[in-house]
């Protein structure tokens, strides 16, 4: 619950926060710097980062990982796998059109539709890579060495879609790190419920 109430409360701050003038202009800098860096191969590097980031291969990834839980008779892990990854999605368009923030007027390499604040792939990846790479976990022992190498790829991909919605042009900073916090408030939601359900008698649903 501490970890719960911790990313809540950064989200609120940010949410003060990227109302006040000078972050404005703080996020108007980031946002115009990363244009400086842009190149052929980092966009198609950052596109590419931020399509993974996307429904259109978030969705492909939950079918087949819900096809594997499912042979494995893993009934709930694939039932919590798409409450994630569409209550996440819920969550993330209610909290847009609560903020209403514009998303930044440059050169952005992509359109992109919606308001801006929190940023959805941000958000949404958190909350869905996040479950995924817990249920991984979960299934592995907690012995193998591979357990710190799918939280550290998983850190770094969510952080890289982040990261990737700055260089084209669609998110403010502030945008993105809200995401990761509203994200991992969801995650930790998610994971509670699953493991209070898990707890219980429900052989069936294992």
């Amino acid at each position: 619950m501490k970890k719960i109430a911790l990313f809540l409360f950064l989200f609120i701050f940010l949410a003060v926060l990227y109302q006040m003038e000078g972050i404005q202009q703080m996020d108007n800098a980031v946002v115009k710097g990363a244009e400086d860096f842009r190149t052929e191969p980092f966009n198609f590097f950052f596109l590419t980062v931020s399509d993974i980031g996307s429904i259109k291969v978030e969705f492909p990834i939950m079918i087949f990982a819900s096809i594997v839980l499912l042979l494995f008779r893993k009934f709930l892990p694939a039932i919590f796998l798409w409450g994630t990854f569409y209550s996440i999605r819920f969550i993330n368009d209610e909290l847009k059109d609560l903020f209403h923030r514009e998303r930044p007027s440059f050169d952005a390499l992509i359109d992109a539709a919606h308001y801006s604040f929190p940023s959805g792939h941000a958000m949404n990846s958190t909350a869905f890579y996040g479950f995924l790479c817990y249920l991984v976990l979960s299934f592995t022992s907690s012995k193998q060495r591979s357990r710190k190498w799918w939280i550290g790829i998983t850190v770094i991909l969510i952080g890289l879609i982040g990261m990737s919605r700055i260089y084209l042009g669609v998110h403010y900073l502030v945008d993105v790190l809200a995401g990761f916090s509203a994200g991992m408030v969801w995650l930790l939601v998610i994971i509670k419920g699953y493991e209070m359900i898990k707890s219980t008698k429900l052989d069936y649903l294992r």
